[in-house]
C-alpha cells in the first residue's frame, strides 16, 4: 500500500513524450517538474475545469449567499448575455499564451456564470455575486455590474479579443476606483492552447513567474 501511495502521483501526472521541460528540480531539493504539455487531450485540462462542490465549497458559497440575503440583494433569474459562461486564466510565458496547471490550487481562480449568480472560484471556495446589471454592448463586448461579500461593487467588462480561440480581456473597475485587467479563456476552448504543468508531487513549491501582457496593445489590436 505504501508503494502504491508513493507511485500514484507519478502515475496521475505521467508525462508524455511531447513535453518540453522548463524546470526539473526544485531549489528546495524536493521533487518538482515544470513542463509544457502539448497533448490537447490531456486530462489535466479537465481537472482545471472541475466545478463540483466539496464540503468547504458549499460552506463558502452558502456564506456568500447569506450575505446577499442579509443585504436584501435579490438574485433575479435571467439568461446570461454572454454564451461562454465558464472561464479560466491565461498566462504569458516567452511571449506565448498558455493555460497553467499550478502546484498549489489555492491561488487558482476561475469564473462561472449561471441564470442567477456570477461565481468567483477562489482559494477560499466559490463566492456568489449578485448580478446587478448585465448588457451586451456589441458582439465583442459585455458588461456586468456585480456585488458580493468580498468588497465594493465592481463593473466588469469582457472584451473578446479572439472569438475563435475564446480569449478575452476581463477589465474590472471597483467602486473604490481600483482598476485591473486579466487575460481569460473560455472553458470550452482551453485545449486550443498548450498547457504549462507545475508538478510537485510531495510538497508545495514555488509557482512559475509569468510576463504581464500588454493589455492596451491587445485591446487595440
Amino acid at each position: 500500500m505504501i508503494l502504491v501511495t508513493l507511485l500514484f502521483p507519478l502515475i496521475g501526472f505521467s508525462q508524455p513524450k511531447d513535453t518540453l521541460f522548463i524546470q526539473k528540480d526544485s531549489i528546495y531539493g524536493t521533487s518538482q517538474s515544470i513542463y509544457i504539455a502539448k497533448n490537447k487531450s490531456s486530462q489535466l485540462y479537465n481537472r482545471l475545469l472541475d466545478l463540483n462542490f466539496g464540503e468547504f465549497d458549499s460552506e463558502s458559497y452558502l456564506m456568500s449567499l447569506s450575505y446577499l440575503k442579509e443585504k436584501n440583494l435579490i438574485l433575479n433569474k435571467s439568461t446570461p448575455v454572454i454564451s461562454e459562461v465558464q472561464w479560466i486564466p491565461l498566462v504569458q510565458y516567452n511571449k506565448k499564451l498558455f493555460v497553467y496547471y499550478p502546484c498549489d490550487f489555492y491561488s487558482f481562480y476561475k469564473i462561472s456564470i449561471n441564470d442567477s449568480t456570477f461565481i468567483d472560484w477562489t482559494g477560499e471556495g466559490p463566492i456568489a455575486n449578485q448580478i446587478c446589471f448585465q448588457k451586451k454592448l456589441n458582439k465583442k463586448t459585455y458588461e456586468f455590474e456585480l456585488i458580493s461579500i468580498c468588497g465594493p461593487t465592481r463593473k466588469l467588462t469582457i472584451h473578446m479579443i479572439d472569438q475563435k480561440k475564446g480569449i478575452a480581456i476581463f477589465e474590472t473597475i471597483y467602486s473604490n476606483n481600483e482598476h485591473y485587467f486579466s487575460l481569460m479563456i473560455a472553458a470550452s476552448k482551453i485545449n486550443q492552447v498548450p498547457l504549462i504543468v507545475n508538478q510537485c508531487d510531495f510538497q508545495k513549491q514555488g509557482e512559475l513567474d509569468f510576463e504581464e501582457p500588454d493589455f492596451n496593445k491587445l485591446l487595440n489590436h
